[in-house]
């Protein structure tokens, strides 16, 4: 049986459009990488722990290996929680999920 490690893919999230004003301080081309579990904050920007609401879905889809075409939902964009004006002082992000490339293991 494999390890949940080896079947995984790692997952960029790209901040594409801010609509207002981001208290996290994401700005649009902003990416959030994740690496197995972890997030890998040498590579990424901002985290926001409030975005993930609306991307961990299609985070989790991804990571486990769910082809979002065969879905329809292939190019979406994912949006943050928080609605922004007139709702709140904030603003909202819209963010692309897509894996990255597996990487080659050298023997």
């Amino acid at each position: 049986m494999k390890r949940v490690a080896e079947i995984t893919r790692d997952v960029e999230i790209v901040a594409r459009e801010v609509k207002g004003f981001c208290s996290a301080g994401i700005k649009p081309g902003d990416r959030i990488v994740m690496r197995g579990p972890n997030i890998s904050k040498e590579e990424s920007g901002p985290i926001c722990g409030y975005a993930f609401c609306g991307v961990y879905p299609v985070v989790f889809a991804i990571r486990m290996g769910v082809d979002l075409e065969s879905l329809g939902v292939a190019g979406r964009l994912w949006q943050c929680v928080d609605p922004g004006q007139p709702y709140t002082p904030g603003g909202t992000v819209l963010f692309e999920v897509r894996p990255l490339a597996r990487e080659q293991k050298q023997s």
